[in-house]
């Protein structure tokens, strides 16, 4: 008997701790089912407005016309959008230029277009308050055709100068009339008198000069110059920094020398030397209004003008002094050769280089 409670005490425990466990879960299930009915279902969020703005569909070069085929509509977040910054309609570009080379998928702007009805493109690279100069160059007066659109450069000019008589502003020595006394034309004898002094040319030209006393037999002398004036050199700075918007030494024609036929070159003929070398060309330099009207009066005076490269980053004024004959014989030290009684042979007039003889074309 004792066994018999002792296993039904056991069997109640066990019912009341399953009673127990199934009235924890379904306690727990109701209180999940309230916070599930408590949160708020989720709403639908509004489509964003969009607005519609001009892109490019490709590569655009600077000053290359826009047509449709190059542009394209997108949409665009109406609240990321200011008003003004990207154009909206696609037909006020097609005609337009590219201010600046533009890549696919670039939205425009009235920045980066010039109008059609706008100036040129190389307008746009002239900084305000500057102007564009075109000056003449050679291969030797453009840093052996180094030169490209961005390089600053100096400007040299150098002119030839002569004496001038002050009221007539002509050169000088001036030349000599010989003032015939009012009477008989021709002399005593000949023709009717004049009513007034007259002039007629010197004979050979004869040109003013000075009165001189020979030291030596201590007689007056009349000299005349025996060349015309010699016109004196002097070259200085006129521009200290200039930049080079462009070059025209790409549009020359390259001229080809002209081929040899074998038989002249077994001959030992020499190819004709390649004409055009030095031919000028145009470059552009982006100056001040002042240095460009100074630089037309020395173009019209036939001024000739060198360009010397800068380095980009060197931006000090250059002051230099102007370079004459007795400038290089004083700052360069060089002496005036003393007269001797004895010279090189043969004489010497004009200083050149000594040129190579032409090189054999070996036979084949």
């Amino acid at each position: 008997m004792a066994a018999k409670g002792k296993r039904g005490g056991q069997i109640i425990i066990l019912v009341a701790l399953i009673l127990i466990f199934a009235v924890g879960a379904v306690y727990l299930w109701l209180q999940m089912q309230q916070q599930q009915s408590a949160q708020p279902l989720p709403t639908a969020e509004p489509a964003k407005q969009m607005v519609q703005i001009v892109i490019t569909t490709q590569f655009i070069a600077r000053g290359e016309e826009i047509t449709e085929a190059k542009v394209m509509m997108i949409d665009y977040p109406a609240d990321s959008y200011v008003e003004g910054t990207f154009i909206r309609d696609i037909q006020s570009v097609i005609g337009s230029r590219a201010r600046y080379d533009l890549q696919p998928s670039v939205p425009l702007t009235k920045a980066v277009l010039i109008e059609p009805a706008g100036g040129s493109v190389a307008s746009f690279d002239v900084p305000k308050d500057f102007v564009a100069m075109p000056i003449p160059a050679t291969r030797l007066t453009s840093v052996d055709n180094s030169l490209a659109p961005g390089d600053h450069v100096m400007v040299i000019g150098c002119m030839l100068l002569v004496d001038v008589d002050t009221q007539f502003q002509s050169k000088l020595p001036n030349e000599v009339g010989v003032v015939e006394r009012p009477g008989a034309a021709g002399g005593e004898q000949a023709g009717p008198e004049r009513a007034s002094a007259g002039i007629i040319p010197a004979p050979d030209g004869a040109t003013e000069g000075r009165a001189q006393l020979d030291p030596t037999l201590n007689l007056p002398l009349y000299i005349v110059p025996s060349e015309p004036q010699r016109p004196r050199l002097v070259c200085q700075t006129v521009i200290q920094d200039a930049v080079v918007l462009r070059t025209g030494q790409e549009s020359q024609p390259q001229v080809q020398p002209t081929p040899i036929p074998q038989e002249q070159q077994q001959q030992g003929a020499q190819p004709a030397p390649v004409q055009g070398f030095g031919e000028p060309f145009p470059i552009t330099l982006v100056v001040s209004p002042q240095d460009a009207v100074a630089l037309n009066y020395m173009l019209l005076s036939e001024v000739t003008l060198n360009l010397a490269l800068r380095n980009p980053t060197d931006t000090k004024p250059i002051v230099t002094d102007a370079v004459t004959q007795q400038y290089l014989m004083d700052q360069k030290n060089i002496p005036l050769p003393a007269k001797l009684p004895y010279a090189i042979e043969p004489r010497v007039d004009k200083l050149k280089m000594p040129e190579l003889g032409p090189t054999p074309v070996p036979v084949q």
